[in-house]
């Protein structure tokens, strides 16, 4: 059943201590072996000869040389030149001619990917103190309450009773089944993602619904500020370096999320990669982590084909934000890409801890609230699971998961297959992302000013429209409010067939709701979103930040109501 969250749900299990994200950092040597193993394994499957084994450490120093060439980043190690040349002059020292074809234990070429792979491994590991995630919990959830307690006027009474976190977060699903669930499977949570600010929202409302914390990687940049790095290093995090893309790294990366789930850890994907530079809700997910998620069930129904088999389910997460504080910078990415995520802004808006600090601020004081809305459970191949966690087909048909990794009766690996079943997970993922969106008034209000002054320039593409002077797409309100109130009618029908959530405000009288939506919209922005002006007529003052909001309310249908 759907439920909203009145206040923060007791813990599933209440001793961290017991935790398999605890246990596997207290036995962080083996765990990491078990992942070079696999890891070496893998790479050895498809590689057949030392000549072969050399020419792929060649790319691999190749690549780890082209990155060294750019910007370092902070969290870099300081003796990466250091590393790399003693791994070329390793390299440089094996006569490939001498070489023997079959790769022996003793090989040369073996030591020099166990080195890279060491390194890899120490590099990516995260660690996890319960002391650490307490005052994390605790402390800073108390001081943030106080603070977002005060008003902008009144910033030193701490006391002040107005709205507390818990209320200005609201979190809605299936709760009780999730938690239920959660005591005895392996739950992956996978949000839509906007801002940098998720990977905190998360971990907190992960937290209020009582789940154990998660494991969950986070770009090795991020590290390099302080005040997330204080609090990522020991709350389970594992570095992502999205400038290594060689074979050796991407497989080690891979496996240590299967490994991970395979003991039990909960984790926390971002499948859309990286923020949505759009503002839209992901379409195409990254395959690679997801992938993990069928191999780690696989894994675990390997070792049990005949008894009760540990399941892994995963849990999507849409959050729905008024405004982003990323949003000018992610839209000129985007723009400036044509859509095409490959670059990664180094020197973002929250470069610094004092600029994410301001942010949080900023936001705590603005009366604005976000929606967390938890889909429901699936299996690793995209199916719902009932309340008992059992696999429910899209024909309404129970099946066992075990099922899916036999051929002819018998468990059998299949690589082919399974690749399919993530894209099936894909594509129940992002259904999930749409059909358990909450549609906000600033989401509402941004779409219609964005439809219609594009309808007044239907002959100008993207481009030229948004060079246009911002005086020359003044609409009259009138037509606004009537536009406002067919896209919301339609909105009533899509909630009616399942197809999107509203939030409550998006009931409001019309006037009220336009009034809401404009207040809230871009809140955060120097520049005004959308605003009525003199005349009474709704301007922007900012047609990309506007065609930003407008993009989250794409994949409905609704243009054609404005």
């Amino acid at each position: 059943m759907h439920q909203i969250l009145k206040t923060t749900l007791d813990p599933v299990h209440p001793n961290p201590r017991e935790w398999p994200i605890y246990k596997i950092s207290q036995n962080k040597e083996a765990f990491l072996g078990e992942i070079k193993d696999l890891t070496r394994s893998k790479i050895l499957s498809k590689i057949h000869t030392e000549k072969e084994l050399n020419d792929m450490l060649g790319k691999v120093l190749y690549a780890e040389r082209i990155r060294l060439t750019q910007k370092a980043w902070k969290a870099d190690p300081k003796d990466e030149r250091e590393f790399w040349g003693n791994i070329k002059n390793e390299l440089l020292k094996i006569n490939i001619e001498e070489l023997p074809d079959e790769i022996s234990p003793e090989s040369p070429n073996l030591a020099i990917l166990n080195k890279i792979m060491e390194r890899y491994a120490n590099e990516i590991v995260g660690n996890f103190k319960p002391a650490m995630y307490e005052f994390a919990r605790t402390t800073v959830a108390v001081l943030v309450s106080k603070i977002l307690n005060a008003t902008p006027s009144n910033r030193f009474k701490f006391w002040r009773t107005q709205k507390t976190l818990d209320e200005k977060v609201i979190i809605t699903g299936e709760l009780d089944k999730i938690r239920k669930l959660a005591e005895d499977a392996t739950i992956v949570v996978v949000p839509t993602h906007f801002s940098n600010l998720d990977s905190i929202i998360m971990g907190y409302i992960i937290d209020r619904i009582g789940l154990p914390a998660v494991t969950y990687g986070a770009g090795l940049n991020l590290f390099s500020i302080g005040l997330l790095n204080y609090f990522m290093s020991n709350l389970g995090a594992f570095k992502v370096d999205r400038r290594k893309k060689n074979n050796v790294y991407l497989e080690l990366l891979k496996n240590y999320s299967t490994v991970a789930l395979q003991n039990g850890v909960n984790g926390l994907f971002f499948p859309g990669g990286t923020r949505s530079r759009s503002g839209e809700l992901e379409k195409n997910l990254k395959l690679g982590l997801l992938g993990t998620t069928v191999e780690a069930q696989r894994n675990l129904i390997a070792q049990n084909a005949e008894g009760k088999v540990k399941k892994i389910f995963i849990l999507p997460c849409i959050i729905n934000y008024h405004f982003v504080l990323e949003a000018n910078g992610l839209i000129e990415d985007y723009l400036k890409s044509t859509g095409k995520d490959k670059y990664i802004r180094e020197n973002d808006e929250f470069s610094t801890s004092y600029k994410m600090l301001k942010f949080i601020i900023k936001f705590l004081f603005a009366k604005s609230d976000m929606i967390m809305s938890y889909g429901p459970l699936m299996d690793v191949i995209g199916n719902t699971v009932d309340d008992d966690g059992n696999s429910i087909d899209h024909m309404g048909r129970k099946v066992d998961i075990k099922d899916y990794f036999k051929i002819d009766g018998d468990f059998k690996i299949n690589i082919q297959r399974e690749n399919e079943y993530t894209r099936m997970l894909e594509r129940s993922i992002v259904d999930k992302f749409h059909t358990h969106n909450t549609m906000l008034t600033s989401n509402l209000v941004a779409f219609t000013a964005f439809i219609l002054m594009r309808k007044m320039f239907e002959q100008l593409d993207l481009y030229a429209f948004l060079r246009l002077p911002n005086e020359d797409t003044e609409i009259k309100y009138a037509d606004f409010e009537k536009s406002v109130e067919k896209i919301r009618e339609q909105l009533f029908i899509l909630e009616k067939n399942g197809k999107i959530l509203l939030s409550e405000e998006i009931r409001l009288p019309i006037n009220e709701l336009i009034e809401h939506g404009l207040k809230n919209l871009g809140m955060y922005h120097t520049e005004e979103v959308l605003q009525i002006n003199e005349n009474g007529n709704v301007v922007t003052g900012h047609k990309k930040l506007l065609y930003y909001y407008h993009n989250r309310a794409l994949g409905y249908q609704l243009e054609k109501y404005a």
